[in-house]
């Protein structure tokens, strides 16, 4: 059930009451994350949420691409334990504004293209101001550094497969999936500032007794003075403020198929192969074009335990169908949360991305990759050290959505439905509410979140979701590291 518990204990009745009335008549949840009315397929969704919903700038209304800086909502003095339908809103409403506003399509002279989410080639994209680790690490470089050479505009220079689990996630089409991290300016002057940019300033910072802390909200030209209590501000007048410091993660499939690219973010990208990671043993640079299936967005905010950022991450609809025995997002009450593993399902309704689409029902999905994997030099690009092509796992979902969110997803697709963004949706939005303590990991809610394309094979885990992760993140000077990886460059 869902709920919200203040520090005096009381707990909202009326939360409880609908929580009780949304378990009794949930048998199932629609995993298209639409509409519907058939008995068995809850929510059926109608709201309708105004239109200031769709921008972080007060009074523009409709969708824009103003980055959103806090969540006004979002109060310390409630400790949420079990999440109330509308306590959630705030959260996955900044969420969707985030990566709209990331993904908004700018022209040559820096100005937001109109109704750019319907042209991401337009122009580029805000995200692409911002900082990769080639650019940001001292020593940092490609596997094979003539990649560089002779980039074309706009291409993406790729080169991590691996899963920061240490695992490899393969697609049915039998190519690798590519991961890429980014950071917005604040939070890369931030490390270079700090001298946090090379492994000698990360131990002199170590040192020095300082601890990582990344900027929470920066002032923007003539907007006068932070102080107290910034609340209604931030409510009333969200153009104050520019977002503090915010982490991109993408996850990018190769498009070796022109008829799927229509369903699809894609940009052009340049790959740099490691000789140790080929068939052949040559580097090597390959040219493709990548589609997005899956996007974190971490950012600190000002408001509540905003100190920990706010956790979003976004899928491809097409990535993987709900496991069988998939679980509510806040299932706390267990000693092992999937004793058998994660399992397919009965059945599937297409064709998917990390799932074959055979009905075996309740075979044991999300296993990992046992072969020694390389790359080739044409497609499918995953083979065995031999060259011969490897099986790809079969990869579900193990958590449900948050019934909240499902709707948040209704409502903003519906909104996009005229672009490439009525594809993807919110897998949810976490954050800090609580202090912690079994079985409330680290305070995280909801209580599990993970991505299939960037967490594929530790959905199952008891710390397999992202706050409780990344509570554990250390630099390599053995620093905590402010709950992100970003600092330990050799991980």
């Amino acid at each position: 059930m869902f709920l919200f518990i203040s520090r005096v204990g009381r707990a909202s009745l009326l939360g409880f009451v609908l929580s009780l009335f949304a378990v009794s008549v949930a048998s199932a949840q629609n995993p298209n994350f639409v509409a519907s009315k058939k008995a068995n397929e809850v929510p059926v969704f109608d709201a309708v949420y105004p239109e200031d919903e769709f921008c972080a700038t007060a009074g523009v209304g409709g969708l824009c691409a103003a980055e959103p800086v806090d969540v006004p909502e979002f109060d310390a003095n409630f400790i949420y334990r079990f999440v109330a339908y509308e306590a959630q809103r705030p959260f996955d409403r900044f969420s969707w504004q985030a990566m709209v506003s990331l993904v908004w399509p700018y022209d040559g002279d820096g100005n937001p293209i109109d109704a750019g989410y319907r042209h991401p080639d337009a122009g580029y994209a805000w995200w692409e101001t911002y900082r990769d680790k080639y650019s940001l690490f001292a020593g940092a470089s490609a596997p094979d550094d003539q990649c560089r050479n002779d980039l074309p505009d706009g291409a993406l220079l790729l080169s991590a497969f691996v899963q920061a689990s240490g695992d490899v996630l393969i697609d049915q089409a039998g190519n690798f999936v590519l991961y890429e991290t980014r950071v917005n300016d604040i939070a890369a002057d931030y490390i270079r500032w700090n001298g946090l940019d090379s492994a000698a300033g990360r131990m002199a910072f170590a040192q020095s007794g300082q601890s990582v802390g990344f900027p929470i909200l920066k002032l923007s030209a003539g907007a006068g003075t932070l102080t107290g209590d910034t609340a209604n501000l931030l409510a009333s007048d969200k153009t104050a403020f520019k977002p503090g410091a915010q982490m991109i993660k993408f996850a990018w499939r190769i498009m070796t198929d022109p008829a799927d690219q229509e369903r699809y973010y894609t940009k052009p990208a340049r790959i740099a192969v490691a000789a140790k990671d080929a068939v052949d043993g040559r580097a090597k640079c390959l040219d493709v074009t990548v589609g997005m299936v899956g996007l974190h967005i971490v950012q600190r905010v000002k408001s509540g335990n905003g100190d920990r950022w706010i956790w979003s991450t976004f899928e491809h609809v097409d990535n993987a169908p709900l496991a069988s025995n998939a679980r509510r997002p806040n299932s706390i009450i267990a000693n092992d949360l999937f004793p058998e593993g994660c399992l397919g399902p009965d059945k599937t309704d297409r064709d998917y991305v990390f799932y074959d689409g055979v009905d075996r029902a309740d075979h044991l999905a999300n296993q990992i990759v046992q072969s020694d994997l390389r790359w080739a030099d044409e497609p499918p690009y995953a083979r065995d050290p031999d060259g011969n092509r490897v099986t790809a796992p079969d990869i579900v979902r193990c958590w449900r959505l948050f019934s909240g969110t499902a709707e948040a997803n209704f409502v903003w697709q519906r909104k996009l439905g005229d672009s490439v963004w009525k594809n993807y949706f919110l897998v949810g939005t976490q954050w800090i509410g609580n202090g912690g303590g079994a079985p409330f990991g680290v305070g995280e809610v909801p209580r599990f979140l993970s991505n299939v394309a960037l967490e594929s094979f530790i959905q199952h885990q008891m710390d397999g979701t992202c706050l409780g992760c990344h509570s554990t993140a250390f630099t390599d000077a053995g620093q905590p590291s402010n709950f992100t990886f970003l600092l330990d460059p050799g991980r």
